[in-house]
């Protein structure tokens, strides 16, 4: 079992120092911090619950830190912000040990590398089971700022990367499918790569006009840009993303081939809305990042979704995606 008073002296020994946006780090009753002017403040939190969000027994501490920062700061990135620094509150239960708490606090520290951030404060507390939350906190000019609102009837629906790769990666782990044939759907789900670059890309451009990042499936979070917002859309079927691998392994884990990749979640993928006459904008940035973006459909001015087969048929979806309550 861990103890509250060395844990906090750990970390506090991995975290601590100065920077020019740090007046005050971990340490004190709160972080005080240097905002740039002129810019907004971007902060939004996200959870990791053990057998909600994750299966300790299939991710590493360090995959966990990471996994749960990379998250966070996905929401930063689908806004067009930049992520500075994040806050984590750890709950652990009985069944944790330092060597535990050090290979966690492994994970933090690459995270800050990975993503530009900074660890400022957070809290320790038990917990029946193990749960991390991790707040993260960035900036975006508000001429640049991107919201889930703004999409207009006529504009053109984009998704980044392939879709479904998490899902189907959490199943093969799940069913004990750890080969190196599995090892890139089981990435996609272990360690996610939030768009950051792109979003702050694209928000820089001008061309989208909604935006959101794929974490509780295609489908339910387009109806949150979209019908939640007083407008509809239309996916082609047939312009669905999909890697290789999804291919290649998906017919053993699920009847329908495109239920995982339009239902699944964690992608962590960016979604979002652009007028048509943009697509050159679009394409330039796909090629500058060297990122695959692919157009899936349009926006609609009927609040519904709508997913149409290859002969533009509507199809019968009867899974939208992850609902965290009363799913």
């Amino acid at each position: 079992m861990i103890n509250e008073l060395s844990a906090l002296r750990l970390i506090e020994e991995q975290f601590q120092g100065a920077t020019k946006c740090v007046e005050v780090g971990i340490g004190d009753d709160a972080a005080a911090l240097r905002v740039s002017p002129g810019k907004l403040l971007l902060a939004t939190t996200d959870c990791q619950v053990e057998d909600v969000h994750f299966l300790k027994s299939l991710v590493t501490p360090e995959e966990l830190a990471r996994k749960s920062v990379a998250v966070s700061v996905s929401d930063v990135g689908a806004m067009g912000g930049v992520p500075k620094f994040i806050l984590a509150s750890l709950g652990f239960s009985m069944n944790e040990d330092e060597r535990f708490l050090r290979d966690l606090i492994r994970g933090f520290r690459s995270s800050e590398e990975e993503f530009g951030v900074r660890l400022v404060g957070g809290n320790l507390s038990s917990s029946e089971k193990l749960f991390l939350d991790v707040t993260s906190l960035g900036e975006v000019e508000p001429e640049n700022l991107v919201r889930r609102s703004g999409a207009m009837p006529g504009d053109a629906i984009y998704v980044s990367g392939t879709l479904g790769d998490s899902a189907l990666g959490l199943k093969l782990l799940s069913d004990g499918k750890t080969s190196d044939e599995y090892s890139y759907l089981i990435g996609r789900h272990k360690c996610p790569k939030p768009r950051l670059a792109l979003g702050r890309r694209l928000a820089l451009s001008g061309a989208v006009t909604s935006m959101i990042d794929v974490s509780d499936g295609l489908l339910l979070d387009l109806e949150r840009i979209t019908v939640q917002q007083g407008t509809g859309a239309r996916i082609h079927l047939s312009q669905i993303p999909l890697s290789r691998e999804y291919s290649a392994h998906v017919a053993g884990y699920a009847e329908d081939f495109f239920e995982t990749a339009l239902s699944g979640g964690e992608d962590y993928e960016l979604l979002f809305t652009s007028p048509p006459g943009r697509r050159d904008e679009v394409r330039e940035i796909s090629r500058a990042l060297d990122i695959d973006i692919t157009e899936i459909g349009e926006v609609a001015p009927e609040p519904l979704l709508t997913v149409l087969d290859p002969s533009g048929n509507e199809i019968d979806i009867k899974r939208r995606g992850f609902i965290h309550l009363g799913n």
